[in-house]
């Protein structure tokens, strides 16, 4: 069941810090000024981003975290999915940050997250792609790492990298400085930045490794994707309202084109996927809390394929209502529709989520 109480003091605080982030710092020329930057230069308001508490947010209060649920970020996230922000944002806060606060002791979790929430160090889960793991072979008292990892956002900004590695079936996570393995950066289609790791060789303590962490790493995997399901949701609400503006403005034959029909039942159309989406991403967060783990799986990737499925509906109108300036960068449109291209194509698009989601069922 979803929960349609109104959000709570704390959520709406979060919103709207994101809200006036975003409209000071990310009008489409400053974004485009951010845009031809080195894609591996550290993020220059990241400090500002963690004194914010968008890192710490999702992270359990005993980790040094603000204990929000996952229900209650997702609205900030939104915003910054509407605004195309270009900081891993989602990869630090939705992926590393809650897997390493289950994976490892409180203590240690407060210990190794500190300069992780307080925006000292970026830090990522890196896995490799499905079918071709990362490999680990004991060597004394150091793990030695084989495999590549063909894309992690963020990457060429981490000063950590935490491995899933697999040691004969099963995963572990281990940390390994970005100075020990070779990050080759390049920016994705939307202009975030991304690296390719390869960790040919690279060596590690054994005493750090982190073992009996599948369930932490499942959980991380799942917060992930809600992550960027509430980005797609800002994303998509943000295209309906540009492209309802456009009609209003756009003559045709000397009305509106916002006075056709046929635009209307466009129009109403996408706004029935908005809404969809909202409803789908809300029931995604709070299946996070549930104690079925086999359950917030399957429900994540319903979420998962339903908002995919809306996304790229209002993408293609929006797309189509525009002409050929939907795809520009002349207007947001074009970085919109680039971003969510590059979102429904992540972790295997919507076929790995109906894999996922069959397996679960």
């Amino acid at each position: 069941m979803i929960d349609f109480k109104p959000a709570d003091e704390e959520t709406l605080l979060l919103k709207e810090t994101a809200e006036r982030f975003v409209a000071d710092h990310y009008e489409l020329a400053l974004r485009n000024v951010m845009l031809t930057a080195s894609a591996g230069r550290r993020p220059a308001r990241w400090a500002e981003m963690a004194d914010l508490g968008w890192l710490a947010a999702p992270v359990g209060e005993d980790a040094g975290g603000l204990g929000l649920t996952p229900k209650q970020v997702v609205p900030f996230l939104s915003v910054l999915g509407a605004g195309l922000v270009l900081e891993p944002i989602g990869p630090v806060a939705m992926h590393c940050a809650p897997t390493l606060a289950r994976a490892l002791s409180s203590t240690r979790a407060e210990a190794v997250l500190a300069s992780v929430l307080s925006g000292e160090s970026i830090e990522l889960i890196a896995a490799g792609p499905a079918g071709a793991p990362v490999k680990a072979g004991r060597e004394g008292d150091d793990i030695v790492l084989t495999g590549t990892i063909p894309l992690v956002i963020g990457g060429a900004q981490a000063s950590v990298f935490w491995i899933v590695a697999d040691c004969e079936g099963v995963p572990f996570l281990v940390p390994v400085p970005a100075e020990k393995v070779w990050v080759e950066e390049f920016p994705l289609i939307d202009g975030q930045s991304a690296a390719k790791v390869s960790l040919q060789g690279a060596r590690c303590s054994a005493a750090d490794a982190v073992t009996d962490c599948e369930e932490a790493l499942a959980y991380g995997n799942d917060l992930a994707m809600v992550g960027k399901l509430a980005e797609l949701t800002g994303l998509i609400d943000r295209l309906y309202r540009k492209t309802l503006d456009y009609m209003k403005l756009r003559e045709q034959f000397g009305r509106p084109l916002g006075r056709f029909q046929v635009v209307q039942h466009r129009m109403a159309d996408m706004f029935i996927k908005r809404e969809e989406a909202q409803s789908m991403v809300d029931m995604a967060a709070e299946a996070m809390t549930g104690e079925d783990v086999a359950l917030r799986s399957k429900l994540v990737a319903a979420a998962q394929v339903k908002i995919y499925d809306n996304a790229r509906a209002v993408l293609r109108d929006a797309v189509q209502l525009h002409g050929g300036m939907g795809v520009t960068d002349e207007l947001p449109v074009g970085h919109m529709v680039k971003r969510m291209l590059m979102l429904t194509q992540l972790d295997g698009g919507r076929q790995a989520a109906l894999g996922k989601f069959r397996k679960a069922a």
